[in-house]
Parts: C-alpha cells; structure tokens; sequence
C-alpha cells in the first residue's frame, strides 16, 4: 500500500526545475503517497537534479550517496538521469518530461521492482497535463514549453530537455485564469528559452502574453529567460506588450560572451550589435526596465581580449544583475572537445567579471533613490517591485500591492517606505 511510504522530495536548479519539483509532489500526493516535509522521516527520497554545470552535477552525485547511506530508498529525478545515465545507474529514475507521472512511476517500481516504460511520442502528445499538477502560492511558477530550439555548443540541458515542445495556448490562459482565481499574485513565467514558445505550433510568446493580460484581477507576471536570436523577430510586439502594467518590467537576456567570434564558437545565433540593438530599443521604450544577463567566461578558446570585449560590452549595457558562470566543460557537448582554457585563468576572470557585476548592480540600484515603484509584499519587511527588484520596508500585508518610495541602495537589493 503506497500510504505506507513517506516521500521527501528535493529539488534543485532553475524556476522550470522548481515548476517540475512541485508537480512531482502533487503527482505522488494524487497517487495516494504521503509527502513529508522532513527527511528523517521519510522512507522513499526524489532528488530533481540539475546537471547544467559540472560543480553541480558533482553535488548532485555527492547528495545522492549521502542519502544513499543513509539507509533511505533513492530516486532521481530531473536532468541529470536523462542527460547522464551512466553516472547514475542501479536508481530509479524519473526524467522531465515525466514530473506529472512521478507517483504512478513510482507506484509500479514500488509493485513490480521495475521502472513502467513509456513511449515519448506518447508522453510528448499531453506533455501540457503537467500544468494539471501546478497548485497555487502567492508567487506561482508557470512553464509553457519543454526543451528548446537551440543548439549552444556548450549546453547540457539540450540533452536533457531535448526540442521545443509548446503547450498549447488555451491550456496556459485556462490554468492562469484559474490560479489567479485562487490568489496568486505573481505568476513566473518559465521555460528553458521563454522567446521560442510556439515556433513549433505556429504561435508566438507575444500572443500568450497579450491574452495573459487579459485575465481579471490584480497580479503581476515575470517572464523569464529568452534567448536573443528569438526575440529578434517578435522584438516590437513584445516591448508592447511590455508595456501593460501586469507584465513585469524585467528581462533576462543571457549575453554569454561579448565576442563575435566567441559567440559563433557558442553557437549562440546572433552578433554582439544585434544583442544591443534587443536591449537598448528595451530600455529606450520600457520605464524602469531591469535588465538581467548572463557571461560565460574562460569559454574554450577565448583569449584575453575577447574576455576584455565582454567586460566592455558589460560597461556599456549596464546589466541590473550578471549572472557570471566559469566555463565548465559538460560530455557529450561540442566546446567539451575543443581546447580549454587553463582553469586558473578561468577563476582569475570569473572574480574580476564578479568585481564587475558589484559594481554596476550598485550603480543601477542607486539610480532608483527617490523613486515610487509599485510592489508586491511577499513577506513581513520585503517585496518585489514592478520590476523585480527585491526591496525590504516595514509594514504592509503579504500579497498585497503597495507603493514604496525608494530611500536607499545596496548592491543586490533596494530600502524603502511605503507610502499612502
């Protein structure tokens, strides 16, 4: 009897792992498990890995024998499984795709000793019943696409996730007017790559997000990561739809390198004047714009001055916030196969991009000193701002929005008072 077994699930990685985490909780509770919040109680643990970068693939591997040895029965879920097999072996295991299958997977393993084998095509047709087992919180992730139409020379999670799969529209709108009914004020909107949602099913981002805005009630919504290349061809309708109070004033367009000739070698799809072109007609035409990227640095071959481009293109742009990573080589990618950079070279730039990313955050933060934003107060003392900007006050209601004037700046986060 599956009510004999306590699972305690764990997860890990981006807003789309966090997204696949909660639907392996829901889908085990809806098979009758009984999901714990503390490890020592359970019997049964899913780990939803994230394999993007070798560090984290090696704590993965180190978490899963600490729980190993702790006598508890071991499943590992996410990206890791799918990407790296062999890593590891002799444990169940439960790929993205089947987040909203969890509990039946483990149903059957816990029956019969052996993992239910599915057809993708099969699981691919009604990939979108994942959004069956999103419930509820004041801030509600909300994916609308699996994997992605790139193909970086350096990424993993491709492997992992594999090719773009959209969910249908009407599905997306039906389940964010339903938890917007139930009180969710925020709603992350997530995929691996946010632009390419639809150019498999003749859709755009823009159509789901303009019909998004549409839905009653007062909430805000962040879009999440797009890939460059992808925004360009819907850029003009996007800033417009930018421009509706109930889409947050946030991009995170991941630059990866500042270097033409690095950015070929990463297959990434556009230049570097094509990247600015995005981001400064956005912040010409979006008010109080945040502009996240993120840099690779130490990317095999990258010499000296192709790493002193990208810190001048970063002078330049100005990000709100860097998301800096060392080049970490991943197997079964293309860069794992070309010449890498010595590693002490690679941490030497990955502190001075870090120095770099300190001070332009403070810089952006300060300039919002005097200024009225519109936020949502997520917890006694702290909120989101209307573009996503953590901000920290006293007074005001959880999951209400107030205004507060900013009166004063720190490098990550902003100070304030809300005001009548």
């Amino acid at each position: 009897m599956v009510e004999n077994y306590k699972v305690y699930v764990e997860g890990y990685g981006c807003v789309l792992n966090t997204a696949d985490t909660e639907i392996i909780k829901n889908s085990l509770r809806e098979c009758g498990f009984i999901v714990v919040d503390n490890l020592k109680e359970a019997n049964i643990v899913i780990i939803n890995t994230c394999v993007v970068r070798l560090e984290t693939e090696n704590r993965m591997i180190y978490r899963i024998n600490e729980i190993k040895n702790l006598g508890k029965e071991v499943v590992v879920a996410g990206c890791l499984p799918k990407a790296l097999k062999n890593k590891v072996k002799g444990f169940l295991h439960i790929y993205p795709r089947e987040a909203h299958k969890a509990g039946e997977i483990l149903k059957y393993y816990l029956k019969y000793k052996k993992r239910e084998k599915y057809i993708e095509e099969e699981i691919n047709k009604t990939l979108y019943k994942k959004l069956d087992y999103i419930k509820p919180s004041l801030i509600t992730p909300l994916p609308i696409c699996e994997g992605c139409i790139g193909n970086c020379s350096y990424c993993i999670v491709k492997i992992a996730r594999g090719n773009l799969i959209s969910y249908p529209r009407e599905k997306i709108v039906k389940k964010a007017e339903e938890l917007i009914k139930s009180g969710v004020k925020c709603l992350f909107i997530t995929a691996q790559d946010t632009a390419s949602y639809g150019l498999d099913i003749g859709d755009n981002l823009v159509n789901l997000l303009n019909d998004l805005t549409q839905i009653e009630g007062e909430f805000i919504m962040r879009v999440g990561m797009m890939h460059a290349k992808n925004v360009q061809p819907i850029l003009d309708e996007l800033i417009e739809v930018y421009q509706n109070e109930k889409v947050g004033k946030f991009l995170h367009l991941p630059i990866q390198s500042g270097d033409d000739e690095i950015l070929k070698k990463m297959k990434r799809g556009y230049t570097v004047d094509e990247f600015k072109e995005i981001v400064n007609e956005f912040k010409r035409k979006v008010k109080n714009l945040c502009f996240t990227t993120d840099v690779i640095v130490g990317f095999p071959g990258e010499t000296e001055e192709q790493f002193q481009n990208t810190l001048e293109v970063l002078k330049e742009l100005k990000p709100d916030y860097i998301h800096g990573a060392k080049y970490s080589q991943r197997r079964g990618t293309e860069a794992a196969k070309m010449k890498q950079v010595d590693t002490k070279i690679r941490k030497r730039r990955s502190e001075i991009l870090d120095k770099l990313r300190r001070e332009l955050s403070y810089l952006n933060n300060k300039k919002y000193i005097g200024k009225t934003l519109k936020t949502l107060v997520l917890e006694n003392g702290k909120g989101y701002t209307e573009n996503f900007k953590v901000v920290k006050f006293e007074g005001g209601e959880i999951g209400e929005f107030v205004k507060v004037k900013i009166t004063d700046a720190k490098t990550f986060g902003l100070k304030g008072e809300i005001i009548p």
